[in-house]
């Protein structure tokens, strides 16, 4: 190992550092870049991916487009906000790509009117919370993340979805109300259980 590549471990370089290394199409910064951006890449990808599998294909896939992008990013702004963008477009492209090939299931809406309990001491982890998101059907949880998160209108979620924006408000409805009733139901079976 010479002294440059010894430098590339030892170094911890800014962010700005490793776009520049990025542009000059160096690996070893399109690496650094992957490492330090995964943990957030990753966390933004569950939130619209169908399971850990499809959320590290829509990260590599993002990766790739930001890679071949990284010359159009514009140093003023932040990377973050351009990457995530760069990632929630990549899932809306896994979704339209793999939605024929999905199996439309049967989806048993949960009754928060029966056996609701308090949500006092209901305690719920990231992985909790992203483990009720898998169970809501995906154009709900596409829509839910496209308008809550993101920020999205209405009408632009339309645009990106090929549906009407009253589908979209529907569908956002309806994911809230899934949401409800398996919290409330995951509330109940905790309450059960710690009795």
């Amino acid at each position: 190992m010479d002294s440059n590549q010894k430098g590339l471990t030892k170094k911890a370089y800014s962010e700005q550092e490793l776009i520049v290394g990025c542009r000059r199409q160096s690996r070893r910064f399109q690496e650094l870049l992957y490492k330090r951006f995964f943990g957030f890449g990753m966390s933004v990808c569950l939130r619209y991916a169908y399971g850990r599998e499809d959320a590290m294909e829509i990260l590599n896939d993002g990766f790739m487009k930001v890679f071949e992008n990284i010359r159009a990013f514009d140093d003023s702004k932040p990377f973050k906000s351009w990457f995530r963008r760069i990632l929630v477009n990549t899932a809306l492209d896994h979704y339209r790509a793999n939605r024929k090939y999905r199996i439309s299931m049967a989806f048993e809406e949960p009754d928060p009117e029966t056996e609701a309990v308090g949500e006092d001491g209901l305690e719920m982890d990231a992985s909790d919370i992203l483990g009720l998101f898998d169970r809501i059907p995906a154009v709900y949880r596409l829509t839910f993340n496209l308008y809550e998160v993101e920020g999205y209108s209405h009408e632009e979620i339309a645009g990106l979805l090929d549906i009407s924006p009253g589908t979209s408000r529907s569908n956002l409805s309806r994911a809230k109300k899934i949401l409800r009733g398996l919290y409330l139901n995951q509330n109940n079976e905790q309450c059960h259980e710690a009795v």
